[in-house]
Order: C-alpha cells, then sequence, then structure tokens
C-alpha cells in the first residue's frame, strides 16, 4: 500500500459515498486510478465491505450498552452464535480477560434493553453477565 490507497481508503472511511471522481480529485489522479486501486484493495482482502453509519436511535435503539459475558469452558463459539442471533444484538466480540465475550446490544427502551439481557443469560452455557450502559458515543 502506498500514499494513494491510504488516501483512498482515508475517504472512503469517512464517508463510502464518495465518488471515484471526487477522490481522484482530492487526490490528484484520475477515477480510473481511484477505481483500479479500490478493486485491487478488495481483491486484496483489505477492503472487506462497505458500509453504512445509522443513527441508532432513529432506528429504535436510542438505548444501548455492552454485555460483558463468561461461559462454560469450550463454549465460545457456540454462544457466540446464539447471541449473533438475537435481534437486538449488534456486535459480538471475543476477548481474553476477567470476560469471554462483549455483546453491542441496543434497544428502544429499559423494557427492551431489559429482555434482551434476560435473552442472553438465558443462554445455557451462559455462567455470569454484567451490563454497562452507554451515556454518550464520542466515536464510533
Amino acid at each position: 500500500m502506498d500514499d494513494v490507497d491510504r488516501g483512498i481508503m482515508g475517504h472512503l472511511r469517512k464517508n463510502a459515498r464518495m465518488t471515484f471522481v471526487d477522490i481522484g480529485k482530492e487526490l490528484s489522479v484520475s477515477d480510473a486510478t481511484v477505481y483500479n486501486r479500490v478493486r485491487r484493495l478488495i481483491d486484496m482482502g483489505v477492503i472487506k465491505r462497505f458500509t453504512i453509519e445509522v443513527d441508532e436511535a432513529a432506528m429504535g435503539k436510542g438505548t444501548r450498552g455492552f454485555i460483558l459475558v463468561n461461559v462454560k469452558p469450550g463454549a465460545v463459539k457456540e454462544v457466540s452464535e446464539q447471541l449473533a442471533e438475537i435481534g437486538r444484538v449488534s456486535e459480538v466480540h471475543e476477548v481474553h480477560g476477567s470476560k469471554d465475550l462483549i455483546v453491542k446490544v441496543g434497544a428502544k427502551n429499559l423494557d427492551s434493553l431489559r429482555s434482551v439481557i434476560q435473552k442472553v443469560r438465558g443462554i445455557p452455557d451462559v455462567v455470569g453477565t454484567e451490563f454497562i450502559p452507554v451515556f454518550k458515543t464520542w466515536k464510533s
């Protein structure tokens, strides 16, 4: 990767809808160069997907937080797959430390959030949970 690739990546991180023409103008290269570089970055696996940023509150997930989860030994994969199927779960991360998993959740209100936490606690191999509410997101 060179400075042009890094520049393309920087612009796409800020705004994945930015046109190749506009990126090219910003970097003083042609839109064809940007197109070819993006295709190459995709083929190399550097760019995995293009996505959007969603207003969680507008989507009915204004109440957010993280559930720290401990599971029975050897059950991380199975529990992670079950967590990923819960509708209000947006991310599941395996971690190393005093907890096994960190789960990002969102719901429209505290009652909905409580039901999500109860679903997580109801998974057979889950042995403990702790909830950390999000008051404000500074960077996503």
